[in-house]
């Protein structure tokens, strides 16, 4: 798990991060030797919104950034991978009307 950007490091100086890639990394191959064509798309896809996410994360937001807005890319690019994975592997395929459970961004939980 990642641990906080320290304090001390100012907004868009580079900062190492402490979050172990490897179970990712192996999940994603074993995507790419097992599933449909448009399953494992879907999960490149999602695989570059998180690279795209930790490198600014890593060199830290701007003051014109906001992490919410970030962060949907990497969500819509996760929803989109799931719709693909069930509307091909289950037995239903209805599509989920939710991904999660947490609250939306505009919900007073978020400025309180």
């Amino acid at each position: 798990m990642e641990n906080s950007r320290p304090d001390s490091v100012p907004q868009g100086v580079v900062v190492p991060t402490t979050i172990d890639w490897r179970p990712w990394n192996e999940a994603l191959s074993m995507v790419n030797l097992v599933a449909e064509k448009d399953i494992a798309e879907a999960a490149h896809a999602l695989d570059e919104q998180i690279w795209r996410l930790h490198t600014i994360v890593k060199r830290g937001l701007t003051p014109e950034e906001s992490w919410l807005v970030l962060r949907l890319h990497v969500e819509s690019a996760q929803n989109n991978f799931i719709t693909t994975a069930r509307r091909q592997l289950s037995l239903a395929g209805d599509p989920l009307q939710r991904f999660s459970g947490r609250p939306a961004p505009d919900d007073p939980i978020w400025t309180s």
